[in-house]
């Protein structure tokens, strides 16, 4: 048995309960241009099933033998027309995990871009200043989730039983607004964490 045990020296630590989560990473566009840096955002199309209209940075489900960079600069290409070279990938940034999914963003910049996008994903783009999110706190409200147990939950093995009590949970969520564009939810974390990284 100790000869198992020694064999997970130098082993590379995991994510506990990735298992059943969506595993996706994005592409934070960063554009130079003459009059500053700008970040270019999707407006998700309505036509798809998950998050239709909601601001989102270009990425995507991660696939069998990809990278996550990989998958963010893939992704990337699909959604705006673009090719790989048109992307010079700066750094990864800090991961999002939550119950339901992992996105691993990464940012890079972006040249050339003509402004052109899959319609069958994206229903527009749009750049905001970076200065605009570098002197600008987002909005800061929080959610409190409720816990509901399946009636099958052996409550007989708790102490308290029914009446254990749940710690409660509360999430912090992050809004950006932009011209009427709610910039919110997953979106806002990433880029709050890439905007904390600048800092």
């Amino acid at each position: 048995m100790g000869s198992d045990i020694e064999k997970l020296r130098g082993r590379a630590p995991g994510i506990i309960l990735q298992e059943g989560c969506r595993r996706s990473a994005v592409i934070i566009p960063l554009i130079k241009e003459v009059d500053g840096l700008f970040i270019l955002f999707e407006r998700r199309s309505e036509k798809i099933a998950r998050q239709p209209g909601d601001i989102c940075f270009p990425g995507g489900a991660i696939q069998d033998g990809e990278t996550p960079e990989q998958t963010a600069v893939r992704e990337a290409c699909e959604e705006l027309l673009i090719i790989p070279g048109q992307l010079d990938v700066i750094c990864s940034c800090d991961v999002f995990h939550n119950a339901s999914g992992i996105v691993y963003p990464f940012a890079a910049w972006l040249s050339d871009y003509n402004g052109r996008f899959s319609e069958e994903e994206v229903a527009e783009t749009f750049k905001v200043p970076l200065t605009f999110f570098t002197g600008t706190d987002p909005i800061v409200c929080t959610s409190r989730m409720v816990r509901v147990q399946d009636d099958d939950f052996p409550y007989h093995l708790i102490r308290g039983g029914r009446d254990y009590k749940w710690p409660e949970r509360t999430d912090k969520e992050l809004f950006y607004s932009w011209e009427g564009r709610a910039i919110w939810v997953i979106t806002a974390r990433i880029l709050k964490g890439f905007l904390d990284i600048l800092r």
